[in-house]
């Protein structure tokens, strides 16, 4: 019998936000911990454990638990509404219910033999040592395989010394692979199935033909490898956000001008200043009637616009001075023509020697003869100050060149992001969005500094996020891969303008050909450090491949957990800068392709990784494909050039083009 009043989430020790595994293991764990058969002769523990049973059955049973959670949220909105009038946060504070989907991966493991027929055609490489063959490049033209043995979730230790001891086998062999499964009374059944990291730990060749340089045979022996499943199930959770102003107030004066700024509340409830806004009181024309008086000058006061403060105006001459000032007033205009030499001089010292030839004649004519004596004085003063200014300015010069050999080029620099409130046009205390603003100075390949600011709106952001957490699109091929990859850059190509615009900026202030403004943006893209992006936890214990669990036991390691399809769309990284391989050369495929360059999204499930490929006339590796060639790009490293491909990941064979631009 449910009784909705009792905390069932209390009962099983767990949060309401706990997925239907916790829910599972909290309940066996509670079962454990006070089953009666454990305290005998105390009646306590069996109505405890009656507690359990009841909350386990409306806990694990999907619509039960919806229909709880519900219950719980009218039971909150209740509360809110009660203490209403008590809690100024209630105002500014608003709870929903949020169903989300949570994706599992559930893996069968397979063991059985396998036949795979090859073609072997001569070359001058050495092919697959395994194979016992060294002049032959290997196709594999059919697979069969029997399969004998099936684990559910369960990696035996049998499994576990194969995968440890050998690699899985290299051939290009096409999926899925047509299989024939015995069942309980020996019988077979035939299936199509996709089995990944297919490994064969004794590999054997039969059946060998040879013929003019060409080999046939068939690859036989014990293989093991995995089916992978992603399964989903929706779970519901209570969400509380906050919105608006908290209803403080900062108020400053800096130089004479009044600043505020108010306090605003983040959707998770915490609290954030907004920017400082001047208190802007223009000026008038209208006077007050007041005047002020000194010597021969004055001045008036008057009104700011608000008609509260007063302000006075500048100094203005009222007395005429005498056209005749005798003879200062002859020397005073001796000074001010040999200032005004000196500056000519000084701002033209290409045209140093031409000044004395004309300016000393010109004044000798015009001066009487009592008055040589003075100019002379003067010309010896003029000389020496233009000879002292010489030494400085050469002094000067000198020194900033050094200081300009010992300067160093900047690394990569990422400011903290501001959040920006972004106000409506009608009521400017209504805040309808926020902006998220990232500052960034980065190097390109040539050694030089860019600088710029870009945002994205928060609306964008959670847009984004929901759009990829709701789509109708499962991560089991490499078909479905591109889709998701599609459809994720199709939704965020059009909100991303704050990025365009730096880009726009940045292409016109630096006159940049096509191929440099694609190192712009590729080398901004690669000063960005590397975050691993994962669909769960980013605990390394989860995690069986080499690269993902080695980096996350790393002390510098950077993760982005519970991401689904482990990639962030486009807005997502620019928004909080988390990125890997694939959530990079998405984001660098939808730039380059809205500044229409042909380029392509490089995938390899072998190789787990993604590359930019650009049809540039760079040097270097590159993809052929339909007579274009796509350059290799890496994006993940910062500073790599166009073309540069370690080997570890060189061979074009296991690369295939996910997106194309043209």
């Amino acid at each position: 019998m449910k009784d909705f009043q009792k905390d069932y989430y209390k009962t099983l020790g767990i949060e309401i936000s706990a997925t239907a595994d916790e829910v599972k293991l909290a309940y066996r764990r509670q079962v454990k911990r006070y089953h009666p058969d454990l305290h005998p002769n105390n009646p306590e523990y069996e109505d405890l454990i009656k507690e359990i049973n009841e909350a386990y059955e409306i806990l694990g049973n999907k619509d039960e638990r919806f229909a709880y959670n519900q219950y719980l949220l009218n039971k909150i909105e209740k509360q809110n509404e009660q203490t209403n009038s008590e809690s100024p946060l209630s105002k500014n504070k608003k709870t929903y219910t949020k169903t989300t989907t949570v994706y599992t991966e559930e893996k069968t493991y397979l063991k059985g033999t396998i036949f795979i027929r090859y073609f072997g055609q001569h070359e001058e490489q050495e092919a697959e040592n395994i194979l016992r063959e060294i002049f032959y490049k290997i196709t594999v033209t059919q697979t069969d395989a029997i399969i004998e043995t099936i684990f559910k979730q369960n990696l035996t230790k049998e499994f576990q010394k194969v995968f440890t001891a050998n690699k899985p086998i290299k051939l290009k062999i096409k999926q899925p692979i047509n299989c024939k499964v015995l069942n309980e009374n020996k019988d077979t059944v035939d299936y199509k199935l996709e089995i990944l990291d297919l490994t064969i730990p004794n590999p054997e060749i039969i059946n060998v033909t040879k013929h003019e340089g060409e080999s046939f045979g068939t690859i036989t022996g014990t293989f093991y490898g995995y089916l992978k499943e992603i399964k989903n199930h929706d779970e519901t959770v209570i969400v509380e956000e906050c919105f608006g102003e908290t209803g403080r107030t900062e108020e400053k004066n800096e130089n004479g001008v009044n600043y505020y700024r108010k306090e605003y509340y983040n959707t998770d409830c915490s609290k954030y200043w907004g920017n400082w806004i001047a208190q802007v009181i223009r000026a008038t024309t209208k006077t007050t009637g007041n005047t002020q008086n000194k010597g021969s000058y004055t001045r008036t006061e008057y009104y700011y616009n608000d008609y509260k403060k007063t302000y006075w105006g500048d100094w203005k001459q009222t007395t005429k001075t005498s056209a005749s000032g005798g003879c200062l007033n002859s020397l005073g205009n001796i000074f001010g023509i040999g200032l005004s030499c000196l500056l000519f001089l000084f701002l033209f010292p290409q045209l140093a020697f031409i000044v004395p030839f004309i300016v000393i004649p010109f004044l000798l004519n015009l001066l009487p003869i009592k008055f040589w004596n003075w100019i002379v004085k003067i010309t010896f003063v003029l000389f020496g100050l233009i000879f002292i200014l010489a030494i400085i300015t050469s002094i000067a010069s000198n020194t900033y060149k050094k200081k300009e050999r010992l300067v160093v080029r900047p690394k990569s620099i990422i400011e903290k992001p501001k959040y920006i409130p972004v106000l409506d046009s009608q009521s400017k205390n209504y805040i309808i969005d926020t902006l998220i603003s990232h500052h960034m100075v980065w190097d390109d390949y040539d050694g030089q500094t860019y600088n710029g600011d870009f945002s994205i709106k928060k609306s964008s952001f959670n847009q984004a996020h929901s759009f990829k957490e709701n789509l109708n699109i499962s991560a089991n091929s490499e078909y479905n891969y591109d889709k998701i990859i599609f459809s994720l850059k199709e939704n965020d190509k059009n909100n991303l303008d704050g990025l365009y615009s730096m880009f726009d900026s940045l292409k016109l202030n630096n006159k940049s050909n096509s191929m440099k403004f694609a190192e712009i943006i590729v080398s901004f893209v690669q000063a960005i450090p590397y975050t691993i992006v994962l669909p769960k936890s980013c605990n390394a214990q989860f995690y069986n491949d080499e690269f993902t669990s080695k980096y996350l036991a790393s002390p510098n390691a950077r993760c982005d957990g519970y991401e689904r399809y482990g990639i962030n769309t486009p807005v997502e990284f620019m928004t909080t800068l988390n990125g890997d391989c694939d959530t990079r050369t998405l984001l660098l495929y939808t730039i380059l392709s809205h500044y229409n360059y042909d380029v392509a999204l490089l995938s390899s499930t072998y190789y787990s990784h993604s590359i930019l490929g650009i049809n540039l006339p760079y040097e270097g590796s590159a993809f052929q494909y339909n007579n274009q060639r796509y350059v290799f790009w890496e994006t993940t490293v910062q500073n790599v050039k166009p073309g540069i491909l370690s080997n570890e990941i060189s061979n074009t064979d296991y690369w295939r083009i996910s997106l194309k631009s043209k």
